[in-house]
């Protein structure tokens, strides 16, 4: 009888610092994200969804000058011909 009453004294002593380990492990994470979040803040790094949204923008920038391009292309053949024929 003795001896189940020791094995629940340790397995109990067992179980709380179980529990502390977890509760350590939990704010040790927290204190490594803010670590890590205040370190990424620093860097003045981007998203990975900002930085898709300045690539699509970019693209769109880079398809509208290839278009103003062409369009002034066209613009001075048609000054040339108007020349021509003065």
């Amino acid at each position: 009888m003795a001896s189940n009453q020791i094995l629940d004294d340790i397995s109990e002593k067992i179980a709380d610092g179980l529990r502390l380990l977890g509760g350590a492990k939990q704010e040790a994470e927290s204190q490594v994200r803010s670590i890590v979040e205040g370190a990424l803040q620093q860097l003045d790094v981007v998203s990975d969804e900002r930085m898709q949204v300045q690539e699509a923008m970019l693209k769109k920038s880079q398809r509208d000058m290839l278009d103003l391009v062409e369009r002034i292309k066209t613009l001075e053949k048609q000054i040339k011909s108007l020349e021509s024929n003065a």
